[in-house]
């Protein structure tokens, strides 16, 4: 073997043992973590430090996915996941590194991504085709001569959206005034005003610098093939030579030569920009080699912002510095910040928030924290790592991978983020000495390293931003000759005649697929027995080894409540757990749920069943070491039975959170949003989901906010304690355990006798939910790209079978995909056809309104005209069954054999449609298009976005509002 084996270590934490080793003649680096997990991982990561804002690096992740020597397709990667049983495939670009991960449970799949993977990095198309760069980064888009000149690309419309964010704006500005001497004063994902400087001859140089095996690490993780995976890595490691010059991220943090930086952000023109400013104050706290206080940062993160009375976040939020107050540790890179950010703030208020900041820390440090804080926060810390170790809901060896390169990257131990326990048990003692006074002081009070920053809210920024783009682009191609803009034109058509031309079979037929042998039609059997709670109600136990962890979900049932009832719902349920109680003021709740459980927190879950029936619930869900059980029963049930809902300033701060929140889902997840405000104008339990957590409940948060600013709330806090009258009934009561089997007698009697005081009242007959009003909508936001969705129940129109899931699968990777990523510039799309009859289609960052529909509008004629060949059918019945393999933790499978139970849908049902995949034939799919054709009629469009782009398209909307 070309390795030779460095250092080998047990990781129990992590249930594993790490050995490093060296690739001896490029010095390449691989961490194998091996242990018995079946979900295998392969993680090749680069050095990648950015030297300006052009997205080089991230541009460079999206293209080598685009075709390289072995599988020379336009995108194997696409055509890996349509025919691969992964359970993780993706690329990430960071501040420096780029990192190029998979998993998959299949050995034979595990290889070919890892094979796939290693071509793509090594070996891509991006040095012959400059297509790759236009495509996926920019180019000047000009398809008619006597067309605008426009900019198009995939990063550079992601991007659009992505730094529309003022979140993100103020942790660019931070990072770029605490380290102007380093790499990490650039946007590596790519600031759009630079991404169009990008040209193919520093593509290929970048590419040539970093991607070479002397400047890789690699980590492999869980029950795999060591030997097949070191040669697949030799392969492309042998014969490269070792690079002279390693790449070092290291630099030597200065004092900041401004210490107080202002800027703009944009917000929707004509928008009040009053209390929408926000302020940050950033240090640099720690670099790599400073493991223990990497750690003791996050405790102490934790103790200072871990909730509304944790002493700095109180002390600020009191001070009205900000209607939501965040404390973040952020691992930019190589150095390490402490960041507090104020939002719902005004410029004015900076220096008064230095002080307080200032005045509280020097208290603390002075006088001391409060032990039981600490604890807590370590507690809560403690519970969080080692619950994320022993759960399969995400591929460990992924986020295993992703914490060693924080150290491993910069020539530290990779080991260091595995060993939790060591470090957090050091803490536990060092706290008693006055740690984290000392860091306080240390870190933030005496240290000159830092920076503030103001981030003022602009009406109508972005908007005469990009009219200035417009204007400078048409102004450049007034001064092209006939040529040039010939040329352009020339160039814009080849790119699409590239988009639009099918790969050659021969391509395809290269990249390495499982057959329908490597596939099954077994289904997990997830175990649930009900017995009686109370005379009405039921004790559902799963039983799930859980590594001695109780999880408790308690569900009210609100079948008898009306629809107008649940925007209160929600917003009481997020109130659980977070105001004062009967014993308890919110302080000492607080601090007793984070020292003794993993958390109690409150949602509205609405499970539909075969007929369409709506099962809603009010949900309290608790969890705690099986030691802590009494303390998490006797919690619950003070949080349920006992919470008061006088104290209006703290139902304020809570609210201002939970508008922040869902803004910054608005930021992150408005195809959802569009989606599911679509769904709810035609389907019933789309209407709740909406009520409760869509845009509905957003309108809702801003009318409690304004009630809570006024000078009477009585009426409010009548409402609430009025709710939580109706909800307190023993015959509303139902219980979900998950756990073992030893320990349901003990948990369902201590239920039993804390909730056995509640009065018992008959509910009202089930009430009949409507779908909201059906219109076409618009809702303008701060942003530069769009969200198209639309929503249409199917029904009794396009039936949930095997076929119709195949045909998502093919829908989503090859018309979506192409339709509205690579051609429409888009960066995602979203085909969604559920059991229950939600059908949904989304675009996610998409420079296009009215192109988007007209794709979503001729989807039946595509699906008439679909012809399939057997080995690209073969691809996509794989991709189809892969989503139903996924791993899942004790937890997971207990709420999934609750969800079964309440929908009504089996085991036998989930194996006939699985059968139904591995049967489905080209025909099947084809002659699906009249049904969707149905469906499409039906529907109804939302569309979040760009202001000037919805005013433009005006006339497809029966209503436009200002959403934030």
């Amino acid at each position: 073997m070309a390795f030779k084996e460095i250092e080998t270590q047990e990781l129990t934490d992590i249930q594993s043992v790490g050995t490093i080793y060296e690739h001896e003649e490029t010095g390449a680096q691989v961490l194998y973590l091996k242990n018995d997990d079946p979900n295998k991982a392969f993680t090749i990561g680069f050095k990648t430090p950015p030297y300006n804002d052009n997205g080089i690096a991230h541009i460079l992740e999206h293209s080598v996915l685009n075709g390289s020597k072995k599988y020379p397709s336009k995108e194997p990667f696409v055509e890996l996941i349509k025919g691969s049983l992964n359970t993780f495939v993706n690329a990430m670009t960071f501040s420096d590194k780029t990192i190029y991960p998979v998993a998959s449970t299949n050995q034979k799949d595990f290889m070919h991504l890892v094979g796939v993977y290693l071509d793509a990095v090594f070996q891509p198309n991006l040095y012959e085709d400059p297509q790759i760069l236009a495509q996926e980064g920019w180019h000047h888009h000009l398809e008619d001569e006597a067309d605008d000149l426009i900019y198009k690309g995939v990063v550079y419309n992601e991007m659009k959206g992505a730094t529309a964010s003022p979140e993100r704006q103020v942790y660019n500005h931070l990072s770029r005034q605490l380290y102007p001497n380093s790499v990490y004063r650039y946007e590596s994902g790519g600031d759009p005003s630079a991404i169009p400087s990008l040209t193919q001859e520093e593509f290929i140089d970048f590419h040539e610098k970093y991607y070479h095996p002397s400047n890789s690490m690699t980590i492999l993780y869980g029950d795999l093939d060591q030997e097949a995976v070191f040669e697949a890595l030799e392969e492309y490691f042998n014969g490269k030579g070792r690079l002279e010059e390693t790449v070092d991220l290291s630099f030597e943090a200065a004092v900041p030569a401004e210490q107080d930086f202002e800027d703009t952000y944009s917000i929707t023109a004509g928008d009040d920009p009053e209390n929408k400013d926000y302020l940050a104050l950033g240090w640099h706290v720690a670099e790599p080699e400073d493991a223990l206080d990497q750690y003791g940062l996050e405790v102490l993160t934790e103790i200072l912002f871990g909730n509304n009375q944790s002493p700095l976040k109180k002390a600020l939020l009191d001070a009205g510095i900000g209607g939501d107050i965040d404390g973040d540790t952020a691992t930019i890179g190589y150095p390490t910040s402490f960041i507090i950010t104020a939002k719902y703030s005004d410029a004015a208020k900076m220096e008064l928030f230095k002080k307080v900041v200032r005045e509280t820390l020097e208290e603390l440090a002075t006088q001391g924290l409060d032990q039981e804080l600490v604890d807590a926060a370590l507690n809560k810390i403690t519970f969080r790592t080692k619950e994320a170790a022993i759960s399969e809901d995400n591929p460990r060896g992924v986020l295993y991978a992703i914490n060693a390169l924080q150290t491993w990257l910069y020539g530290e131990s990779p080991f260091v983020n595995l060993e939790f326990s060591t470090y957090l048990d050091q803490l536990k003692e060092h706290a008693r000495n006055g740690y984290f006074e000392k860091m306080i002081q240390q870190k933030l009070l005496d240290n000159p390293l830092r920076v503030a920053v103001t981030l003022k809210a602009e009406p109508g920024k972005n908007d005469r931003l990009e009219e200035q783009v417009h204007k400078e682009l048409q102004e450049y191609k007034k001064q092209l000759s006939e040529e040039a803009i010939q040329q352009i034109t020339e160039n814009t058509q080849a790119l699409i005649k590239r988009q639009e031309t099918p790969d050659n079979p021969e391509d395809l037929a290269k990249i390495p697929t499982l057959t329908k042998d490597d596939l099954s039609t077994d289904v997990p059997s997830y175990p649930l027995e009900e017995t009686a709670f109370d005379e009405e109600t039921s004790f559902y136990h799963a039983d799930q080894f859980t590594s001695g962890i109780d999880y408790i979900n308690l569900y009210v049932d609100i079948k008898d409540l009306p629809a107008e009832d649940y925007p209160l719902l929600s917003f009481t349920s997020s109130l659980m757990g977070k105001l004062a109680t009967k014993n308890y003021d919110v302080a000492t709740l607080q601090r007793k749920i984070d020292l003794h459980t993993g958390g109690i927190y409150g949602t509205v879950s609405t499970y539909e069943d075969k007929e369409g029936n709506l099962k809603p619930y009010f949900v309290l869900r608790g969890k705690a070491l099986e030691s802590s059980l009494e303390q998490l029963v006797d919690l619950m049930k003070e949080v349920l039975a006992h919470t008061v809902f006088t104290d209006t300033a703290e139902m304020l701060k809570i609210t201002q959170r939970l508008i922040s929140n869902f803004e910054n889902r608005i930021n992150y997840r408005a195809h959802v949003l569009a989606a599911d405000r679509a769904l709810s104008q035609v389907k019933p339990s789309a209407k709740l989901n909406e009520l409760t957590n869509g845009i509905d409940q957003f309108n809702y948060l801003k009318s409690v906010r304004e009630t809570l600013q006024s000078a009477d709330a009585s009426a409010l806090i009548g409402q609430l304690k009025q709710m939580m009258d109706t909800l307190l009934n023993k015959n509303r009561l139902h219980v979900l355990y998950v756990g073992e089997e030893e320990r349901v007698k003990q948990v369902k009697e201590q239920l039993q006798t804390a909730f056995s005081s509640l009065p018992s009242t008959e509910l009202g007959r089930p009430v009949e939910i409507k779908p909201g009003a059906k219109q076409n909508e618009a809702y303008v936001t701060a942003q530069d790209v769009n969200y198209v969705g639309i929503g249409a129940d199917a029904r009794g129109k396009l039936h949930y079978t095997g076929a119709t899931q195949v045909l998502a699968t093919a829908l989503r990777y090859n018309y979506l995909w192409n339709e509205i990523r690579v051609k429409g510039g888009a960066y995602g799309s979203l085909y969604s056809h559920q059991r229950n009859g939600n059908f949904a289609l989304g675009s996610y960052r998409d420079p296009n309104i009215k192109n988007t529909l007209d794709v979503y509008e001729n989807l039946p004629n595509y699906v008439k005209d679909l012809e399939i060949a057997e080995d690209e059918l073969l691809k996509y019945i794989i991709g189809t069954i892969s989503p139903l393999e996924q791993p899942k933790s004790a937890f997971s499978k207990g709420l999934t054999a609750f969800y079964r139970l309440q929908t009504g849908v089996t085991r036998e049902d989930l194996i006939r449609l699985k059968e139904e995949i591995l049967a489905t034939d080209s025909d099947a799919l084809s002659s699906l298009h009249e049904d969707i054709e149905s469906v499409l009629e039906e529907g109804t469009v939302v569309v979040i976005g760009n202001k000037t782009q919805i005013e433009n398209e005006k006339e497809l909307f029966d209503e436009i509002f200002e959403l934030y």
